[in-house]
């Protein structure tokens, strides 16, 4: 993940995120959003839902690991949230458009950049475990476009 120590570079990091994904939705012809993935549970449509519901993942992990906090849960708890997670975006995805899914990103987005502002000079490298993943305070800004980019690699395209 990107380090990041500061604001700055925390919104900087969230600016190409966001061109990102932006260049990744409007490249989808109509034929490839309705795609079946390369991911067994989604469309290249639902997969988007889901790289936009998500980009708010720093409310989640920024409270933790600012208190040097790991996020491990169970592997019977992920056996519970994994199926739960895959039908939640095939459900709340239907009807996804591209328009639809490029203004759940920006709103999803900014709920991230208000977390921004909460953290302290002192906070950007306190950290812990995150599903696996070590991880900082400052680093858990780059999980956005990092995700971006590992969920882009699962489009099929023509």
């Amino acid at each position: 993940m990107a380090e990041v120590n500061n604001a700055q570079e925390a919104h900087a990091e969230l600016d190409r995120a966001r061109e990102e994904f932006r260049e990744l939705v409007l490249g989808l012809s109509g034929e490839e959003w309705d795609r079946t993935s390369d991911n067994a549970a989604w469309t290249n449509a639902q997969l988007c839902w889901h790289l936009a519901f998500t980009a708010s993942g720093g409310t989640l992990r920024v409270p933790r690991l600012r208190r040097n906090r790991d996020f491990e849960p169970s592997a019977a708890l992920m056996a519970v949230l994994n199926p739960v997670s895959m039908w939640m975006v095939r459900i709340r995805s239907r009807g996804a458009t591209p328009d639809s899914v490029l203004d759940l990103f920006d709103e999803r987005l900014a709920m991230t950049r208000e977390t921004i502002e909460t953290i302290g000079d002192g906070e950007w490298n306190n950290g812990g475990v995150f599903l696996g993943t070590p991880t900082t305070v400052g680093s858990s800004f780059g999980f956005v476009r990092e995700h971006v980019s590992e969920h882009a690699a699962e489009m099929r395209r023509d």
